[in-house]
């Protein structure tokens, strides 16, 4: 696991922990109100269900992103195979090499 991955994790804890300190925090009874009714619940159910909500849903947008830049990068895999294998194998270097030589990311943005 490289370093980012490692912050990320105690970045995970130290929410988890000052989420849950603040549940404990807060247990008395609140009244939660819906469209077609309400029902009393201690505050720590709410808030660590608002948290889990909040978690799920950026899962899932995260996800839902995720597999459509691979599905992407399929796509663009599959274009450049047709072009090389349209192309005599000398024109294909050079078109890899001009691609590239544009496409620097080294270069200042102006």
């Amino acid at each position: 696991m490289n370093a980012k991955g490692q912050r990320n994790i105690i970045l995970g804890l130290i929410f988890a922990l000052l989420v849950a300190l603040f549940s404990i925090a807060n247990i008395q009874n609140v009244e939660v109100n819906y469209i077609v009714g309400y029902f009393e619940t201690p505050l720590v159910i709410v808030i660590l269900g608002s948290v889990t909500l909040g978690a799920l849903i950026v899962f899932l947008v995260g996800g839902w992103k995720f597999v459509k830049m691979r599905n992407y990068t399929k796509k663009l895999g599959k274009e450049m195979e047709q072009l090389r294998a349209s192309l005599p194998k000398e024109e294909v270097a050079t078109t890899i090499e001009n691609v590239v030589n544009e496409n620097d990311h080294s270069k200042p943005l102006s």
